[in-house]
């Protein structure tokens, strides 16, 4: 055929596609062409665990080992896998045969993976010891994979036979309200969306997505352990509500713009009445929040929760923080790992159901006011090393048939290590948005440790210093050490500007700062500050944060009401200089509120167009090292039937929504110093 006659032909396809219907109609043609390639793979994991064993006789694949079969019984050798890979499992080369040892197979995700900590401390290790101490011959095989969902778990359950288990220890349910999706998931979502709205979306995802693949990955594992003749201890992850914060950016709910208007303005007078003392008022103004957004803003829970926690009502508080915690889940937007109302019922459920024992840690690490205890965490869920132990002696007493409570937690990691841990965790805390009081805390008890001060010391260094991370002297005191070279490892690739980390940055500078003079005070980026580049960067593996799924954009979108920003600089006079946009302010008038460091800098009016403007800074604003800016957006939202309908034509297509309504919308900000 001609090239002209192709030509043509190309021009009218892309033409007849170019539009969302045609995006629509590529995407199915592509669903098909998904479907039909995928026949055998389906009909591979589909298989029974007994077929699992008796299709490899010779060995096959476990997680990121290779099966071997030796007299004494299978043993693993680590595969060749990018070092990307290998890091979310465990560092282990070889896992000799059992023998006359009782196989104990630990899964899970994170948590069970010791995050931050790992390869120092992991649950394994400390079951492992816990064990041993218990007298009878034990072998436990760290299985637990960082980052896995319900269809990695799927998947390992349907390897793991060939390890022959005894014992299989699960240690998991972070990650399973979390969106990796099917086409067949995602048109179920769009169908939702399109004939109702993000509650139906929400409901259809937690009721006929969520739900029913808990209850296969419940029976896959009672198939796989009558398969193996194992025994089953479920552990039932806690969440550390004490100290986590909602994310800013997922504060709003996706309401109608006037139900969300509405929302709002009850919003600020529920924390009127809370800076006002009255707490029964706190609690009628967010029971009528709650009606409005049926339990998707975690700031209605939130805000109730500090309520009845002043009036001495912990298990109100509790319950309200469960509330507030599980608010995002569902509604398809990045959040931090997290087990929800939902999961906790179904496994407790799901376990007694068929006979699997349980370890409960949020029974097993609650204190007195019915929340968990600060210090078995490292962060929102990932435990610390007191957390560690403890779950691990609980589990060694089910395993060993003890009484709960028999076996003591030991304490085996040095302080040197935990104060490094600490401040991985400051550094991760930070990255999330967490409280600044948690992060001061971290950084504050790991410096007590002279090896976490210098830890510490090297972190400003590195954080305040300009060009490629790897170039930069600070980086080995940081990766000395296994955990730390682990997690930080991907930072190398950075550029120490982009890293921001400025509420780390701020801690350390208050608590290094002072006592160190290796850093030195006062030192500042002069010139002009591109404030964007920092937003939407992680400094840990894995840490990725945006609120809608979607890859950076050229521009930053704010989703909520507030858009919080660091920038490091000298004190003195400067120019805020910005182009930004209100896309669909609902009530117009409204003005774009521009603060430094809590200082008023301007009102801007609130545009649908990208707009220019310069605001001065004056004497006595900026500080030396980190300063604040904050961006209060007009209440956005106007553009709801036309997001939502958008929002369902990108399910369709295989994409991931918004959800959220965009409050603002900014294209560049810098701040010029001034000599």
């Amino acid at each position: 055929m001609p090239k002209d006659s192709l030509r043509h032909r190309a021009d009218n396809l892309a033409r007849l596609l170019a539009d969302g219907r045609g995006a629509e109609i590529l995407a199915e043609l592509q669903k098909l062409g998904l479907e039909t390639a995928g026949v055998r793979s389906t009909a591979a994991t589909t298989s029974t665990p007994e077929a699992a064993v008796a299709a490899s006789p010779d060995g096959g694949v476990l997680g990121a080992w290779r099966v071997a079969p030796t007299p004494d019984g299978p043993a693993l050798h680590r595969r060749d896998l990018p070092p990307e890979e290998l890091r979310s499992w465990a560092d282990v080369e070889h896992v000799p045969a059992a023998g006359d040892a009782t196989r104990v197979v630990l899964l899970g995700e994170s948590s069970a993976r010791g995050f931050l900590l790992d390869p120092l401390l992991t649950p394994a290790v400390a079951l492992q010891r816990q064990l041993d101490a218990a007298g009878a011959r034990h072998q436990v095989v760290d299985l637990a994979h960082t980052g896995a969902d319900l269809r990695d778990l799927a998947q390992t359950l349907h390897q793991l036979p060939q390890a022959e288990p005894e014992v299989i220890v699960v240690y998991a349910g972070n990650n399973w309200v979390r969106s990796r999706h099917t086409p067949a998931h995602l048109d179920l979502l769009a169908e939702a969306l399109r004939v109702g709205d993000y509650l139906a979306m929400r409901r259809a995802y937690l009721d006929r997505i969520v739900a029913p693949g808990i209850e296969q990955l419940l029976d896959r594992l009672s198939r796989t352990a009558r398969a193996c003749g194992s025994e089953v201890v479920v552990v039932i992850p806690e969440f550390n509500l004490r100290d986590w914060v909602h994310d800013p950016e997922l504060e709003l709910p996706p309401l109608p713009a006037k139900d969300l208007l509405t929302w709002s303005e009850l919003r600020s007078e529920a924390e009127a009445a809370f800076d006002a003392g009255d707490d029964e008022r706190v609690l009628t103004v967010t029971a009528a929040m709650a009606r409005l957004d049926a339990g998707t803003s975690p700031v209605t829970g939130y805000l109730r929760a500090r309520a009845a926690g002043r009036a001495d009502d912990p298990r109100g508080a509790r319950a309200a923080l469960l509330d507030a915690r599980d608010a995002v889940c569902g509604l398809l937007a990045t959040h931090t790992p997290r087990i929800t109302s939902g999961v906790r019922t179904a496994l407790v459920e799901g376990a007694a159901r068929r006979g699997f024992r349980t370890v409960d840690l949020a029974e097993l690490l609650r204190a007195d006011d019915e929340l968990p205890e600060t210090a078995h965490f490292l962060d929102y869920c990932h435990l610390s090393s007191t957390g560690i132990e403890t779950t691990a002696a609980a589990v060694a007493d089910v395993i060993a048939g003890h009484a709960p409570g028999r076996t003591a937690p030991q304490e085996t990691l040095s302080a040197p290590d935990r104060a490094i841990g600490d401040l991985l965790a400051a550094i991760h805390n930070s990255y999330y948005a967490q409280r600044d009081d948690r992060v001061v805390s971290l950084v504050a008890g790991a410096v007590t440790v002279p090896e976490g001060r210098i830890f510490a010391t090297s972190l400003l260094r590195l954080l305040e210093s300009t060009g490629p991370v790897w170039a930069s002297a600070a980086v080995p005191e940081l990766t000395a050490r296994p955990h730390a070279a682990r997690y930080l490892a991907p930072m190398l690739s950075r550029s120490a500007e982009t890293l921001g980390m400025w509420s780390l940055q701020q801690a350390l500078r208050e608590v290094v700062g002072r006592q160190d003079t290796v850093v030195p005070r006062g030192r500042a980026v002069g010139g002009t500050v591109d404030v964007l580049r920092t937003a939407e960067q992680g400094l840990i593996d894995g840490a990725f944060q945006s609120v809608d799924h979607r890859p950076e954009r050229a521009f930053f979108q704010g989703f909520g009401p507030v858009t919080h920003l660091g920038f490091r600089a000298a004190a003195g006079t400067a120019t805020v200089r910005l182009t930004y946009r209100v896309p669909a302010a609902i009530r117009q008038g409204d003005p774009v509120t521009v603060v430094v460091n809590g200082h008023h800098l301007g009102d801007l009016p609130s545009v649908a167009s990208w707009t220019s403007a310069d605001l001065s800074v004056g004497p006595g604003v900026l500080q030396d090292g980190v300063n604040r800016l904050e961006l209060r957006w007009p209440c956005g939202g106007d553009d709801w039937p036309e997001r939502r309908l958008a929002d369902a034509s990108r399910l369709a297509r295989g994409d991931y929504p918004f959800v959220r309504a965009v409050q603002g919308e900014l294209f560049d900000l810098t701040v010029e110093m001034h000599d």
